[in-house]
């Protein structure tokens, strides 16, 4: 090579692997991915791959395919996700704006938008196959991937879904009136889970209300994923209908399984507080962690 083209060649690699100016549309070329999948999950694996690569999730809006992603020293991305055909394009804009953009390299931006995209294409890839709900009655033991709990021995009556993503556990056969119940659910980790909406249902399950109950306190989990309890009054109609209640809440990287148990209040003959006690001290679950 003479030295002339040899040297035109350097300078041009070095503008290249260097820091280097970009149009918008330049940018945002190179922060669009494509996945094929609906899209709440590819919007959910966007979101859980971020928080699992250090950002803390703002301004989340589903409707609109919208979130902002950033740490602590203000660094992020401003993610869009909108269908397109049969796939959905993921735009993560690096934030804030700068006038010279490093691509290349280990902590490069294409380093970084690469790492998020193998996250969200393996959280898709485990979301392809759901797992179940798995009974042995002969142990009482209810079991779904890593995860196993004992069920109360004296409770009559244990009926998983059509789907066997959902289990309900009740002390006596359905009946009607207060039926203290435990309800176990597996299902793909979201960002941000309904606590509130779990405990309804759980509610409607236990009171025979299905679709009447309002339920009126903030519930929230502690980061690592202890149980929470405590006493309310369900609003049934405009009935207030008092209840105990325990949840607990624990997740794979993919997966969360949430229990909820609804029972009467305390001084009755419906409490469940040391069934609770005892099915949280049997619960085995390797491999999980606070939502």
């Amino acid at each position: 090579m003479r030295p002339r083209v040899a040297l035109l060649v350097l300078l041009s690699s070095a503008c290249v692997s260097g820091p280097r100016a970009l149009s918008a549309s330049q940018l945002e070329t190179f922060a669009t991915r494509r996945y094929q999948g609906a899209f709440d999950e590819v919007f959910d694996a966007t979101a859980l791959s971020l928080e699992r690569l250090g950002f803390s999730l703002d301004a989340v809006d589903a409707r609109q395919g919208t979130l902002v992603a950033k740490r602590r020293d203000g660094r992020g991305y401003a993610v869009t996700i909108q269908g397109r055909d049969d796939e959905q394009v993921v735009v993560a804009l690096p934030i804030p704006e700068r006038e010279l953009w490093v691509l290349d390299g280990d902590d490069g931006e294409t380093a970084r938008w690469d790492a998020l995209e193998e996250r969200t294409r393996a959280l898709l890839a485990s979301w392809s196959e759901h797992p179940e709900w798995e009974y042995a009655a002969a142990r009482e033991l209810l079991g779904v991937l890593t995860f196993r709990a004992r069920l109360p021995k004296a409770w009559e009556h244990v009926e998983p879904s059509v789907s066997r993503r959902v289990v309900v556990v009740q002390r006596s056969k359905p009946r009607r009136g207060l039926n203290p119940s435990l309800v176990f659910e597996v299902s793909r980790r979201r960002p941000g889970p309904d606590e509130r909406a779990f405990l309804v249902h759980a509610a409607e399950v236990a009171l025979g209300a299905k679709g009447r109950l309002t339920w009126p306190d903030p519930v929230a989990l502690s980061a690592d994923g202890r149980p929470a309890g405590g006493r309310t009054k369900v609003l049934d109609g405009s009935v207030l209908r008092p209840v105990t209640w325990h949840l607990w809440h624990q997740a794979t990287a993919a997966w969360s399984v949430r229990i909820a148990a609804v029972c009467g209040p305390f001084g009755g003959d419906a409490t469940c507080e040391e069934e609770w006690r005892t099915l949280a001290e049997s619960v085995v679950s390797p491999g999980f962690e606070g939502p």
